[in-house]
């Protein structure tokens, strides 16, 4: 990656921070590194020195974040560079919001419509996006974010029924087979991996049928389905949608941070 049109993106999630560096020419990225927000202090500083390494061409920083005392922190820590922007809705983005606040979106759906938005231009498209919270989003025509849905993420399930309840344990929901989500299930914890992933995989599979079925009625079936987060590998064998396939791009809200102007 040797073009100057390169930008720093960096993704705050609710548990986890992601860097890279971004072309915005060839919308791919180089140099990714991910690590737990607990290591935030100990390990940004010396994450963006790694990239700049490996890639010296630096134009700008964007910073997308649902952790506003770290989005500040971020900023301030990236003080050497001349352009640095806390990513935030305005009137100006090349696509326009449909929103009764724009204010309140959370700015990685607004990066992942941004990216989808130049990759698949003219298209509809459907944004999964699995981390702490899954969202499942709708962009018109790859100009209007019309919104979405919310729901808890399989990990956040998880928590919840551990520590909202005296007899049900902790589980681990990553390494999973084809034993431990088939139901009847015959253990606690393979009912908590069976419920959560196989209820998870059908509440998104709903609401991509949702936005199918309202995309039919208006006489356009052009939809592209686009999947990201640390969470899709979880659920990505159990969503099944006919005769559409659903695109697995790890670093979209990545990209989306970068064409952020």
């Amino acid at each position: 990656m040797t073009t100057m049109n390169n930008v720093l993106s960096i993704d705050i999630g609710s548990t986890r921070t992601h860097l890279a560096a971004v072309d915005v020419d060839t919308l791919s990225s180089a140099c990714r590194i991910g690590f737990d927000n607990t290591d935030f202090n100990a390990r940004f500083l010396p994450s963006i020195k790694n990239i700049i390494s490996g890639c010296q061409h630096i134009a700008k920083v964007n910073i997308t974040s649902c952790v506003k005392i770290l989005a500040v922190k971020a900023k301030d820590l990236c003080g050497s560079f001349d352009d640095v922007n806390i990513i935030r809705h305005h009137d100006n983005l090349p696509i326009s919001v449909n929103y009764e606040n724009p204010q309140t979106l959370g700015t990685d759906r607004l990066c992942n419509a941004l990216a989808c938005a130049s990759m698949f231009n003219g298209q509809n498209c459907i944004i999964i996006d699995s981390g702490t919270a899954i969202t499942i989003d709708y962009l018109r025509g790859g100009k209007t974010f019309e919104g979405g849905a919310i729901l808890p993420g399989c990990a956040t399930q998880a928590r919840a029924l551990h520590r909202q309840t005296d007899a049900l344990p902790s589980v681990n929901l990553r390494g999973i087979d084809d034993d431990t989500v088939s139901i009847p299930a015959t253990s606690t914890e393979k009912c908590i991996n069976a419920g959560i992933l196989l209820g998870t995989a059908g509440a998104v599979e709903r609401c991509i049928c949702e936005y199918l079925r309202i995309n039919g009625s208006k006489g356009n079936n052009d939809t592209v389905i686009a999947a990201t987060g640390g969470g899709w590998e979880i659920i990505r064998p159990l969503v099944n949608i006919n005769h559409h396939t659903i695109k697995t791009i790890p670093d979209l809200t990545l990209i989306g941070a970068a064409l952020y102007i």
